[in-house]
């Protein structure tokens, strides 16, 4: 098996697992930050009529269950990228990739 394959299973592998864990954790508030940008990005794109504007009440609470969503997809990708790096383990133990399901 080629090294540079592996060195890049590797490297991608850890960046998931970080990014993942970023995301799960809230470090510095990254989660946060994301869920508040994304949701500024897509209230210009939204079109409200002006018969159901609502005030502004319930958006801590949207932004609380988005921060809560976007933790659990950190938490997915952590365990994905644990899972990459597993599969990099095993080529390097054996020498082959995984086999694919045909």
């Amino acid at each position: 098996m080629q090294t540079w394959r592996l060195l890049a299973g590797a490297a991608m592998s850890l960046a998931v697992v970080l990014v993942g864990l970023a995301l799960a954790t809230n470090v510095r508030g990254v989660t946060a930050w994301h869920v508040r940008r994304s949701m500024a990005t897509a209230r210009v794109l939204r079109r409200v009529p002006p018969w159901r504007w609502s005030s502004g009440g319930p958006h801590e609470k949207r932004l609380a269950r988005f921060v809560f969503l976007e933790r659990l997809i950190g938490a997915a990708l952590a365990v994905v990228g644990v899972m990459i790096l597993v599969g990099v383990g095993y080529g390097i133990l054996t020498g082959q990739p995984v086999p694919m399901v045909k």
